[in-house]
This record gives C-alpha cells, sequence and structure tokens, in this order.
C-alpha cells in the first residue's frame, strides 16, 4: 500500500517556535497508533507523513519528546519494529533524525561516511561538507569533536588521500 502524501494546499508548514503541548500529546499518540498498527502491517502513513509535513520543527520535538515520554522509546526506534522490505521505513527514520537533530544525524552520517573497515564513502562525505559548508558546518564540527573526541578534519585527514584530501580538509578547515 503506497502512502497518502497531503494536498500541497494544507502541507504548509509553521516555521516559528511556538508549540502546542496539546497537539503535541495527542499527535504522539496518533503516531504511536501508525506505528503500532505498522507492527501488524497496517501502519497509517499517511497520517505521519502529514505530521512531519506541516509542523514546524519546534512542534515536532515536542510531539517526539511526548512519544518517548509516553512510551518509553523514540520514534526511530518505535519505527524499527517489523519488516521494511521497501526502506520506506528508513526513510521516516532518517526524516525523524534529521528533525530531532540535525547536527547528530550529519555526525552519525560522517562516521559512516569514514568507517575504517568498510573503506571511506566518498560521495556521502563530500555531500555532507559541501552542502553544509556556509551554513552549519562549524556546529556539525563542534558535535563530531564532542561525540568523537577527534577533530572532523583529522579525521578526514586519516581516511583519505592525494588531491581529494587536500579539497575536503580544506575546506573543512575554513570553517
Amino acid at each position: 500500500m503506497s502512502p497518502q502524501v497531503p494536498p500541497p494546499e494544507i502541507s504548509v508548514a509553521y516555521d516559528g517556535e511556538e508549540v502546542d503541548g496539546g497537539l503535541a500529546r495527542s499527535e504522539a499518540e496518533l503516531i504511536h497508533e501508525a506505528v503500532k498498527n505498522g507492527e501488524n502491517g497496517t501502519t497509517d502513513d499517511g497520517e505521519l507523513i502529514r505530521i512531519l509535513g506541516t509542523r514546524s520543527k519546534a512542534q515536532l520535538g515536542a510531539t517526539f519528546s511526548c512519544f518517548r515520554d509516553e512510551h518509553g522509546t523514540t520514534l526511530t526506534k518505535a519505527l524499527r519494529r517489523g519488516s521494511d522490505p521497501t526502506g520506506y521505513t528508513r526513510a521516516l527514520r532518517t526524516t525523524v533524525r534529521c528533525v530531532w537533530d540535525a547536527n547528530n544525524y550529519f555526525v552519525k552520517v560522517l562516521r559512516n561516511a569514514m568507517h575504517e573497515s568498510a573503506g571511506t564513502d566518498e560521495d556521502s562525505l563530500t555531500r555532507v561538507v559541501v552542502t553544509h559548508a556556509e551554513k552549519d558546518l562549524r556546529d556539525i564540527k563542534d558535535v563530531f569533536r564532542k561525540t568523537t573526541s577527534v577533530a572532523l578534519e583529522q579525521a578526514i585527514a586519516k581516511e583519505t588521500s592525494g588531491d581529494y584530501k587536500t579539497f575536503i580538509v580544506a575546506l573543512v578547515g575554513s570553517q
């Protein structure tokens, strides 16, 4: 069953910081029911997509917190239950991670890209560095250092070589 995406005219997310606690609690319950039903193969993905697509980052954060507080698990962990033959649930988990804490998500992508046993995933490494170079790479670097106790530039220098190493380390170091 393919998910129903809300029509564009109702998919405009409010971008402010104001949070409605009652809405957060009620939508946490709606999400819980959708996820719980998903364990039986009947997920109401449309409801989850509607919430993800129409709420501000602050409102979603409050909803995810309510979900965790009420159900004793994070939404990303709850979405892991059951099979995911199409990868769709994984995409939903990624969306939730990005909304919940984008910098931690990108640190995870960087760490996975530089996983020693698998070799360096230069495409993922480049994508994160280049797309965040002028926006929030400094914040991502700070979280990377706190998480790994290693500077991002050092980790990249250790895992790369040649002209690519020179380029990517220079780009990261300029932040």
